[in-house]
């Protein structure tokens, strides 16, 4: 199977803006700048559907601003209800931001 291969910006200006935001067949996938490493998630949570984008990052972790469940950046992990949202392998290449579309398998 052919992976879809996004570019959802310039790594300049993730590193400056902290996050960006690429749409595609209808989701959303957010793209974190953190702690000098890349990380990408479904921006939709899995638990209200809130935009993970509008919320907060400590300790490697994004908290939903919906009800404050958390993900693990890397794995997407949710300690508080021991489920997965949705990661993305990203990389920067040639000066792009590069997300492959399909979720990589829960850790």
């Amino acid at each position: 199977m052919k992976v879809e291969r996004l570019v959802a910006g310039l790594a300049a200006d993730l590193k400056v803006a902290g996050q960006l935001l690429v749409e595609y067949n209808g989701d959303r996938i957010v793209v974190f700048w953190n702690d000098g490493e890349i990380r990408a998630l479904n921006d939709v949570c899995i638990h209200r559907k809130r935009e993970l984008s509008r919320g907060a990052i400590l300790n490697g972790r994004i908290v939903c601003p919906g009800h404050q469940w958390s993900f693990d950046l890397t794995t997407g992990f949710c300690r508080e209800r021991e489920r997965f949202q949705p990661v993305y392998t990203v990389a920067i290449e040639d000066e792009n931001v590069v997300v492959d579309y399909i979720p990589r398998p829960a850790e």
